[in-house]
């Protein structure tokens, strides 16, 4: 079937036939023909340059079977063909799929570097999913000129990396700038405190956080820190309690309170309480997972974060959604097929319409062109990193989104 397509030049199918072939069909007979026919396609090269192919890059972990072990990376691969499936639904310049397991293992990644890179109808890269393995990929794909797409990592610097990289996910610097920004701009408050854990990523995000927010012109009254799992905060609250009572110029407007650990909700809310500090809260997404909300019931009403990731089950958009994919799957979509949909939706959008060359999705992608995602909305600009976050309120044990906020530099 594979040879006769390239026969007919639908090299586009052709060459996803053979690649399925040699992901899931490892001991078959046609394995062999299939391996050399994808390595070398009799293709004119004028015509290879013309065929739009993506080169996902996953650690699928797979067997000698062909069946995949990592359940986070196959979901996520599960929404990608899903979204290039819907893609092609009738369209005559169907773009097509090359997959690759990595195994998070640096040389792999370094032969399908070579392979991949090399053939110029690779377009663009979608994955790795994990931040290390994006590392590698960054390094080992200089030069190529392809952009690297990544769903789910989040490390702060891998933008600085590589000029070819975006970060569909967030990273931890930008989430408090964007909740100050938000604070700012919609909620329309001046005067902040903030309250922070020492340990884990706490530290970074209330750092980001009291930098953009007095940048644009905000004032913060008092920011304070505790020590996570520890069950002691009264301290720190009752120092923004004096805070809030001795400046007379200024009146305390809201606590900004990025979590390190959930388990530290029920007692800053109930600190809170007791102090008389009903003033409204914001804070990362580690809220979501919290409890203690009964405890401080007028305060939890008062709670807004921000979150890379919500799913609104009564969306018509996403009921139909649903069902298909469940129907066509078997399987239920979860927060990973969400990942690799709505990334994978993203980029094909980008390549639509367009002359299929590398520099030019590159181009397309940092000039702010929006796809709107089940879990969030995907928009880069020349830092190439998503400028949008979840904007979530609590309100009587529901949570609710109130926007997709988009950051501004």
């Amino acid at each position: 079937m594979g040879k006769s397509l390239l026969k007919d030049r639908e090299i586009d199918q052709a060459l996803t036939t053979f690649s399925q072939i040699l992901q899931n069909y490892v001991l078959s007979e046609e394995y062999p023909e299939a391996k050399i026919l994808y390595d070398n396609p009799v293709v004119p090269e004028a015509y290879k340059e013309l065929i739009s192919l993506i080169g996902i890059l996953l650690p699928l972990n797979s067997d000698d079977a062909g069946n995949y072990t990592s359940s986070a990376a196959s979901e996520i691969l599960d929404g990608i063909k899903f979204a290039v499936s819907e893609f092609n639904e009738d369209r005559e310049d169907k773009i097509g799929i090359v997959i690759r397991d990595t195994k998070n293992d640096v040389d792999i990644i370094d032969d399908i570097r070579y392979e991949l890179g090399n053939n110029v109808s690779i377009k663009a890269i979608l994955g790795p999913i994990f931040s290390n393995e994006v590392r590698v990929a960054l390094n080992s794909f200089d030069g190529t000129n392809l952009a690297i797409l990544s769903p789910t990592a989040t490390d702060n610097d891998l933008i600085y990396v590589s000029e070819d990289f975006f970060q569909a996910n967030p990273p931890l610097t930008v989430r408090g700038k964007i909740m100050a920004q938000y604070v700012f701009y919609v909620e329309n408050l001046r005067q902040m405190a903030v309250l922070n854990s020492i340990d884990g990523y706490s530290p970074l995000l209330a750092a980001t956080f009291v930098d953009e927010f007095e940048r644009l012109g905000g004032t913060i009254m008092a920011k304070e820190t505790y020590k996570s799992n520890s069950f002691s905060v009264s301290e720190p609250i009752s120092q923004i309690a004096v805070a809030d009572t001795t400046d007379t110029l200024n009146t305390l407007e809201g606590i900004y309170i990025p979590l390190a650990n959930k388990i530290d909700a029920t007692v800053i809310l109930s600190q809170l309480g007791k102090d008389s500090l009903y003033y409204p809260i914001f804070g990362n997404q580690d809220w979501f997972s919290a409890k203690g909300f009964e405890s401080a019931p007028e305060i939890s009403n008062m709670l807004t974060f921000s979150s890379d990731y919500y799913l609104d089950f009564n969306d018509d958009d996403y009921r139909i959604f649903s069902e298909k994919f469940s129907r066509m799957t078997g399987k239920d979509p979860n927060r990973n097929v969400l990942y690799g949909y709505d990334t994978a939706k993203y980029l094909l959008t980008v390549m639509r319409n367009i002359a299929p060359r590398r520099s030019g999705i590159k181009d397309k992608m940092i000039s702010g062109i929006m796809s709107k995602g089940f879990h969030n909305n995907i928009s880069f600009d020349e830092n190439r990193m998503n400028r949008f976050m979840n904007i979530v309120r609590y309100n009587n044990g529901i949570f609710e989104l109130i926007e997709k906020f988009r950051y501004s530099n």
